[in-house]
């Protein structure tokens, strides 16, 4: 009797597992964050709609590391759940690329109407045969020049400056494109650079401008948006072929809401940070007409634009800004 309770126990306990399958995701950012909160209300309802099928544990830099380091856990099926940033997405689909050249979107909400369309499923159709299922694009954040003694309008007001960027080829090439010297100094100096006159000017998103306190030595904010990046919430394939049909439709109506929701947060955040740094003295500033930054930036555009698919790609981007105006 005794033998056939505990058997009878070991399988309710093999029933409740399998009635609870806990899914692992990841995103580089702590709860903090609008990405990390994104993904929580993603599991959150998948949870609610699976009827408790499906519960999620959310891991991030900390506790698994980076990018890099998530990414082969991903692909093994380790990691069910992510939210990538470019680099694994261009390598897989080289047109892609174009979406990271210096004021091809002209804000967030033009690179998500564009990503939410034809275009975006263009390049989630070649994702996917790459092994990346995108249930929803995410916002990545828009970078925008800051700088130490005076507001950057004009193509002009850069030449001769030392600008630090993000080490990426296409910021690089742009800062030497508008006369200025590129810097890419690790994130971490960059605060005491300003602070020392060793740099003049640095970009990055709102948030990360406040959080390391670089307004405190650069107080002329320019909204230029120079940088409006994508990243895709993907789902390992491992986990997709497990899924019905009508899993798979839950899947992506879910994460669509979260990235809205997530989109919804970083606008919130974004401008209770800013009345925050107005009142540390923080001057913001629109860029004037951008089509003088495009016009000196050529050589930026043509290296990724020798790939046709590319051309056509970033043709169907401005054919999209152009409806917007």
């Amino acid at each position: 009797m005794l033998r056939k309770l505990l058997v009878a126990l070991a399988l309710l306990g093999t029933l409740n597992a399998a009635g609870a399958a806990e899914l692992k995701g990841w995103v580089l950012e702590s709860q903090d964050y609008p990405k990390h909160q994104g993904m929580q209300y993603f599991f959150e309802q998948i949870k609610a709609r699976s009827g408790g099928k499906y519960e999620g544990k959310i891991l991030w830099r900390e506790s698994l590391g980076d990018q890099k380091a998530a990414l082969p856990q991903f692909k093994k099926g380790q990691l069910d759940i992510a939210v990538l940033s470019n680099a694994p997405l261009y390598e897989a689909v080289p047109e892609m690329e174009v979406l990271s050249l210096p004021f091809i979107f002209k804000n967030t909400e033009h690179m998500l109407k564009t990503l939410d369309g034809e275009v975006g499923k263009g390049l989630e159709a070649s994702l996917a045969a790459k092994g990346y299922i995108v249930l929803a694009w995410y916002d990545g954040g828009a970078r925008s020049f800051y700088s130490r003694n005076k507001p950057l309008r004009n193509p002009s007001d850069f030449e001769k400056l030392k600008v630090r960027v993000a080490n990426k080829a296409e910021l690089k090439r742009m800062v030497s494109a508008l006369g200025a010297e590129p810097n890419t100094l690790a994130y971490d100096k960059v605060k005491g650079a300003l602070e020392r006159g060793e740099i003049d000017v640095a970009e990055n998103d709102l948030i990360s401008y406040q959080l390391s306190e670089q307004y405190k030595f650069a107080k002329y904010y320019v909204i230029s948006n120079h940088s409006v990046l994508p990243e895709a919430m993907v789902v390992s394939t491992q986990l997709w072929q497990k899924l019905s049909s009508a899993e798979r439709e839950m899947f992506k109506q879910t994460a669509r809401e979260s990235a809205a929701r997530m989109h919804e947060l970083w606008v919130k955040k974004t401008a209770t940070i800013r009345t925050a740094l107005e009142k540390q003295g923080v001057k913001f500033y629109d860029m004037n007409d951008n089509s003088g930054f495009v016009s000196r930036l050529r050589s930026v555009y043509t290296p990724v634009l020798s790939n046709p698919k590319s051309g056509d790609l970033m043709l169907k981007v401005m054919t999209l800004a152009g409806s917007q105006t």
